[in-house]
């Protein structure tokens, strides 16, 4: 059967890994708990960085 608090748990931590993955994407898990506008800045700056980088690599 199992303990209902440790299976509450593991739901709890499936549930907010996919959250983190879905939302923080390629910065992390932590980028998930930003602010929605803040979070855009930062995507925003790493695309134009990557974009550099490219552009040197060329």
């Amino acid at each position: 059967m199992g303990n209902p608090a440790g299976m509450k748990r593991k739901k709890k931590e499936k549930r907010r890994a996919k959250f983190e993955a879905r939302v923080g994407g390629d910065l992390g898990p932590m980028a998930a708990y930003l602010p929605k506008d803040m979070r855009a800045e930062i995507l925003q700056q790493v695309a134009e960085l990557e974009k550099a980088e490219k552009a040197g690599k060329k």
